[in-house]
């Protein structure tokens, strides 16, 4: 939760700042790319957050890669203010919440589409298009096939489950029979 929290700071602070300077997607794209970059590098990782080295050999290790890198001066900035906080191993959550902001800002919902079968792309298309009437914002879907459901869909927007499928159905059915409620 400690974590979410600092996420959250530190994340609303940089947007804050890219959208002065009218770089929110750049500053997104830069962040991300980092995000990568340590993912895929460990040492160099390891290097800059483990807390056992001094916090100016630290500082050296990432404008050693700085220039290699490509980061605008206010990432660069910011990345130095994780690394002096010894926050960087948060990196990763600010750089998750940072996406959120950047599409609250352009009215985006992400939704998470599951059903039991592989859906046509027009179908995945028409639910999208009523999550938007629902939501009011634009829907990008990302789907995936889950067997376990049975039958019908189930559809995720932030904390929202629209839940149609044929195993809800049965469990809301068979709860039903349990209370004796039918007849």
């Amino acid at each position: 939760m400690k974590n979410l929290i600092i996420a959250k700071r530190y994340a609303k602070a940089l947007f804050n700042l890219a959208e002065e300077d009218g770089k929110v997607e750049q500053y997104g794209q830069e962040l991300n790319e980092f995000v990568r970059l340590l993912g895929e590098l460990p040492e160099l990782a390891n290097a800059m957050q483990n807390p056992m080295y001094a916090e100016a050999a630290r500082k050296a290790v990432f404008h050693s890669i700085v220039g290699k890198v490509g980061l605008s001066p206010i990432l660069t900035s910011f990345i130095n203010l994780l690394i002096e906080k010894k926050r960087l191993q948060n990196l990763a959550e600010i750089a998750e919440f940072y996406g959120r902001l950047i599409d609250a800002h352009a009215n985006i919902a992400r939704a998470q589409i599951r059903a039991a079968t592989e859906l046509k792309d027009e179908v995945v298309q028409d639910i999208a298009k009523t999550l938007e009437k629902m939501t009011g914002k634009h829907v990008v879907v990302e789907f995936q096939k889950d067997s376990s459901l049975i039958g019908g869909i189930v559809a995720k927007i932030g904390d929202v489950v629209f839940d149609g499928s044929v195993r809800r159905q049965l469990l809301t059915f068979k709860e039903t029979m349990k209370r004796g409620a039918l007849g």
